[in-house]
């Protein structure tokens, strides 16, 4: 009797392991991917209904600079702002989008911003005037370039914008189709 149980058991558990595998593997067969080459830093998709899950990254302040320099983030994330000087900075950004002034901060872990809208965020020191980041925040899917390519994961079926961004061009954007989920589309984005 202990073995039929512990078939029916082991059994069970390999068909729980058989439809989990199965529904992992039709979720990312019913995503699309863009991919191409580009010039551009960052590229997102904008598909409100494809936003990745928030997270939070960090942008530390070190010898007076942004560590990165450049982050992209999906809405709903928070960037925290570590300061690794000895002194105090007073990070803020007047953009559009998410204008924030954290005030002044000394050493240590830093603050916390939530960036709850998508777009392009101008990120300052209000005491040392060289200090710039740039953190984009996409309302979809996106990518960091590599090495001139780009491939973004997780786009749905449709027609959507397509965002490219680089500190020397900025914003530009265009019309991508999505043909069907499990479509790959080669779209090159370069500045003109």
């Amino acid at each position: 009797m202990k073995t039929i149980k512990a078939r029916r058991s082991s059994f069970r558990r390999s068909a729980l392991g058989a439809l989990v595998l199965a529904a992992c593997t039709a979720a990312s067969a019913s995503a699309a991917t863009i991919r191409g080459a580009t010039d551009a830093a960052a590229l997102w998709v904008s598909a409100p209904g494809a936003v990745p899950a928030p997270t939070t990254v960090e942008m530390r302040n070190s010898h007076r600079t942004f560590i990165p320099p450049f982050v992209i983030i999906a809405e709903g994330s928070s960037v925290r702002f570590p300061n690794d000087d000895p002194f105090y900075h007073s990070i803020y950004s007047a953009s559009k989008a998410d204008p924030f002034d954290i005030g002044y901060y000394g050493p240590g872990p830093g603050k916390s911003v939530a960036f709850p809208n998508p777009g392009i965020d101008q990120v300052h020191c209000h005491i040392h005037a060289s200090m710039h980041a740039v953190i984009v925040v996409a309302d979809g899917p996106f990518a960091q370039s590599s090495g001139g390519r780009y491939e973004i994961d997780g786009v749905p079926a449709g027609t959507f914008v397509l965002h490219a961004w680089d500190p020397t061009h900025g914003e530009r954007s265009m019309t991508v189709v999505v043909p069907a989920a499990n479509a790959t589309v080669t779209k090159d984005v370069r500045a003109r």
